[in-house]
């Protein structure tokens, strides 16, 4: 993505996008396994 033509604001913002993104994924990944170690622990 070509960023040159964004001013410092958008690109402050897309920056908050990709650490938000990136959260988001971390957040994800950490409630599928506890759910798949809640599942694991019934078995």
């Amino acid at each position: 993505m070509d960023t040159s033509n964004l001013d410092k604001q958008a690109k402050a913002h897309l920056a908050f996008y990709h650490n938000f993104m990136t959260a988001s994924k971390i957040i994800a990944g950490l409630v599928i396994l506890t759910l798949v170690i809640m599942a694991g622990t019934l078995l």
